[in-house]
């Protein structure tokens, strides 16, 4: 197990971005940040937005990854995340011009290094991001119809309707081990991963190993916990940097 800096284990991240965090877990580094752009609403949603999420484990992380085609695990890893990420807020507060322009946007998580558990970090620091993105404020042209994005004006939170963290335990036969390092990845029998939003709402579930009802039980009590400490840390440590930022 590679554990987690308790007190500071996200920072934050890219300038540029509209949103990002820097998260440490052991020797494990992830940063995610949020880039947005304007894009035309889909018919069935004339006012909804887009949000896409992508995971990216380049070669510098690991030596295990090639350049060149997306690797399995990160296409797997981006496929999860989306299933989590789906409802985390609401798609019409992306509405720029109702029927016309939205905002999309991209949530991009790279592993700088990769030392095992790389979804967990991505996860949160996904949500730290999330949780200090500000939506610029824009302008529309009433002749053109051409948005514009307003230097100096009110910008507009990105609010969320829950922050998820993911916990995962590797299973080496009838044991469970938390927050697994890339030697320990490698041994594994399989993995139980959950989603646990701050409410305490259980997100999302996959599990590779079957473990006996009472051991199962005990997991999924031990990943409740785990949950409630990651969600304390990373609001503890957003708040502080959205007040200084203020």
């Amino acid at each position: 197990s590679s554990g987690i800096n308790a007190e500071w284990p996200l920072r934050p991240g890219v300038n540029s971005a509209l949103g990002s965090a820097m998260v440490c877990y052991g020797n494990t580094r992830v940063i995610a940040g949020i880039k947005g752009r304007f894009a035309e609403p889909t018919i069935n949603n004339p006012n909804s937005g887009y949000l896409i999420p992508n995971i990216s484990l380049p070669a510098l992380c690991n030596s295990k990854y090639r350049p060149g085609m997306p690797v399995e695990r990160a296409i797997s890893a981006s496929h999860k995340l989306n299933t989590i990420i789906t409802d985390i807020t609401d798609l019409m507060e992306l509405c720029i011009v109702p029927g016309k322009v939205v905002w999309c946007l991209y949530l991009d998580v790279v592993c700088i290094n990769d030392d095992g558990n790389v979804f967990d970090a991505a996860v949160l620091a996904l949500s730290a991001a999330l949780y200090n993105t500000w939506l610029p404020a824009t302008h529309v042209n009433e002749e053109t119809g051409l948005v514009t994005v307003e230097p100096g004006g009110e910008k507009k939170r990105l609010v969320l309707k829950f922050m998820p963290v993911a916990v995962t335990l590797s299973v080496f036969d009838n044991t469970t081990l938390p927050d697994p390092t890339e030697n320990e990845e490698d041994i594994e029998s399989g993995t139980i991963t959950c989603c646990v939003d701050d409410k305490g709402k259980m997100r999302a579930m996959w599990a590779s190993a079957a473990l006996p009802d009472d051991m199962m039980s005990a997991a999924l009590l031990y990943i409740q916990k785990r949950a409630s400490v990651l969600l304390a840390v990373v609001l503890k440590v957003s708040q502080r940097h959205t007040g200084a930022a203020g």
